[in-house]
């Protein structure tokens, strides 16, 4: 593969997350997907007790710098990263685990009518859960890419932002050396000192 093709492919992994606007805290919000854990995108114990750099063991909300943020805002935002990563899966992901007699049963329930959204999503999960066995793990994997991918973003934010602050941008670049190094607690607690 060349690397312009390189280049296509990482630019259409990573659509969902460049089109994705946090939410506008709104009481609408889609039921969460069940097969998405909350512990895979935020841990429930503080980050300060957490001293393993590992990008899976990072709170989101630490990450993101929002870590003191509204209860109730924070349980919104993962509901719509939990609905977010399910669709990607859906678009993106499901066809290429399963056959085309499955893909026709998926795109009957997909589009089955008079039934309840959240009802719909549910058969839609229990019958992938029947045909791939490792369903939860790939939308764990998944939640950990896009939270690496939430990251990123924030780097290459701070780093237009700060582009005339030489000091402040010197913090980001070392912010974004330690990320490269997997270090992603250092990391983001750099970025959280800006602040």
């Amino acid at each position: 593969m060349n690397d312009s093709q390189s280049q296509q492919n990482a630019s259409q992994d990573d659509s969902y997350v460049n089109n994705y606007q946090p939410p506008q805290v709104s009481a609408d919000l889609a039921s969460p997907v069940p097969v998405v854990a909350d512990s895979a995108v935020a841990d429930s114990s503080m980050q300060s007790k957490n001293d393993s750099q590992s990008l899976e063991e990072q709170n989101v909300f630490f990450l993101l710098g929002v870590d003191k943020g509204d209860p109730q805002e924070k349980e919104s935002f993962l509901d719509e990263l939990q609905q977010v990563i399910w669709e990607d899966f859906l678009e993106s992901d499901v066809k290429l685990l399963i056959t085309q007699e499955e893909a026709k049963q998926l795109d009957e329930l997909t589009q089955k009518t008079g039934v309840a959204e959240d009802e719909k999503q549910e058969s839609i999960v229990v019958f992938l859960e029947k045909i791939i066995p490792d369903l939860e793990e790939i939308m764990l994997e998944k939640a950990v890419e896009l939270k690496g991918d939430m990251f990123k973003e924030r780097i290459l934010g701070l780093k237009e932002f700060y582009a005339s602050d030489a000091d402040k941008l010197a913090a980001v670049n070392k912010a974004e050396e330690l990320m490269k190094q997997n270090l992603w607690l250092d990391s983001a607690t750099v970025l959280n000192q800006l602040q």
